[in-house]
C-alpha cells in the first residue's frame, strides 16, 4: 500500500493545538483536588448534627432513647422447628462441600451424593409439613426456596458428570 502525502495531512497534529494543550489549565490536579476536598469538607461540616457533651446528661439521653425501641414479635414453636431443620440442612451443605473437596476417590463422591439425598429429603419434608410457609413465614420461604434450588442444581451437576473421581 502506498502512502501519499495528502493522506498524512489528516493524521498530522497541528502545532498550535499541541502548544495550547499544555497551557489550557493553569491549575494542576493537586490544586483541583484540594479545592474539591475543601468544598466537601465545608458542606459535610454544616450538615452534621452537633456532638453531645461527653458523659453526664448526654450519655443518659442516649440510654433513654435505646429503651424506645419497639419490641420484636416472639418466635413461635413452629418457626423454631423450621429454623432448626434449615440449620440442619445448612450443616449438611457444609458436609457435602467437604465431601466434594476430598474427591480423591469415588467413595467420597458416593458419600456426597448420599448427603445430597438427605438434603433433598429434608427440604421436601419442610415443604410437605408447611404448605402455607409463604404466608406464615415469608423470610423462611425464601431460604427454603434457595435451598431447594441449590439441591436441584447440584443433582443436575452430579447426573451430568461434573464431579468425577
Amino acid at each position: 500500500m502506498k502512502i501519499h502525502p495528502d493522506q498524512l495531512e489528516g493524521v498530522r497534529l497541528d502545532p498550535t493545538t499541541q502548544s495550547n494543550r499544555g497551557t489550557q489549565t493553569g491549575t494542576g490536579f493537586g490544586d483541583l483536588l484540594s479545592q474539591e476536598v475543601a468544598k466537601s469538607g465545608t458542606q459535610s461540616a454544616s450538615s452534621t448534627a452537633p456532638l453531645p457533651p461527653p458523659g453526664g446528661l448526654g450519655a443518659l439521653s442516649a440510654l433513654i432513647g435505646a429503651q424506645e425501641v419497639e419490641a420484636t414479635t416472639p418466635v413461635t414453636s413452629a418457626e423454631n422447628a423450621i429454623m432448626d431443620k434449615v440449620d440442619s440442612v445448612l450443616d449438611k451443605w457444609d458436609q457435602y462441600a467437604q465431601n466434594l473437596q476430598s474427591t480423591a476417590d469415588s467413595a467420597s463422591l458416593k458419600q456426597a451424593y448420599g448427603v445430597l439425598d438427605d438434603i433433598d429429603g429434608v427440604v421436601k419434608q419442610i415443604r410437605g409439613d408447611n404448605p402455607d410457609l409463604a404466608e406464615k413465614f415469608p423470610a423462611l420461604q425464601g431460604v427454603v426456596s434457595e435451598l431447594e434450588a441449590m439441591t436441584v442444581t447440584e443433582r443436575i451437576k452430579f447426573n451430568r458428570g461434573d464431579y468425577t473421581a
